[in-house]
């Protein structure tokens, strides 16, 4: 009877040694370690953060330093700094990532374009409906001998970037802002001939059926009925 006393008292001792040690080891692990968002993929520069570009992972409190960000929502928006890469499972620094790029339309360019700014108050455009990466077409309205003469001029010009009054880009998010400036992206040897639609008629910015096709590129209309009037 005394020796199976012991072995009950011995089993009973070793799973409280073990519940023991799990609940040490527990709070020592919920102590110590913390939740953080790391790169669910390789992050690279000018990217705009979105939500799964994040993976939730839990880590040693002490990795982490005042220059890593822990709050989705400090990170959400946010884009990857020029000349700065985050690996696949890397933390997300502070010193990695910036509010707003001035030159974010410049990124947007493909080889031979450049961006060219209309004014809404320079065309007839729906600002309200337009948005970063649509194509639009160029319309230009002239009149001749008091009779007007309308016509596509330039068709797929994509575009790069939207902004205020102050030149403060406006962020896809922000429905408030007015729209000032639209910036296009057009052929470099197409700015002269736009440059002279200004002067002599009236623009119009349409958007059409192939709004976000990313395979379409900025073209003139080599028939327009206005060309002739810009030569």
């Amino acid at each position: 009877m005394t020796k199976k006393i012991i072995l009950i008292a011995a089993a009973a001792l070793v799973s409280i040694s073990c519940l023991y040690f799990s609940i040490s080891a527990y709070i020592r692990y919920s102590e110590h370690y913390v939740k953080v968002y790391v790169a669910s993929h390789q992050l690279y520069q000018r990217k705009q953060l979105e939500e799964e570009d994040l993976e939730l992972i839990e880590a040693p409190r002490e990795y982490l330093g005042n220059d890593v960000y822990t709050d989705k929502e400090d990170i959400i928006g946010k884009y990857v700094k020029l000349s700065c890469t985050l690996p696949k499972g890397s933390l997300i620094y502070k010193g990695s990532l910036e509010d707003d790029i001035r030159d974010l339309a410049g990124t947007y360019l493909k080889p031979g374009e450049v961006n060219f700014d209309i004014y809404t108050g320079e065309a007839k455009i729906n600002s309200g409906s337009l948005g970063v990466g649509m194509n639009v077409g160029i319309y230009l309205t002239i009149t001749t001998n008091d009779k007007p003469i309308a016509d596509l001029l330039m068709n797929n010009c994509r575009i790069t970037g939207l902004y205020d009054s102050q030149g403060r880009r406006i962020a896809p998010y922000d429905s408030d802002t007015r729209v000032q400036i639209v910036s296009l992206a057009i052929r470099k040897e197409y700015v002269n001939i736009l440059n002279k639609a200004l002067v002599v008629g009236s623009l119009s910015i349409i958007s059409g059926s192939d709004t976000y096709d990313t395979d379409l590129d900025c073209s003139l209309n080599e028939e327009s009925a206005v060309l002739e009037y810009l030569q």
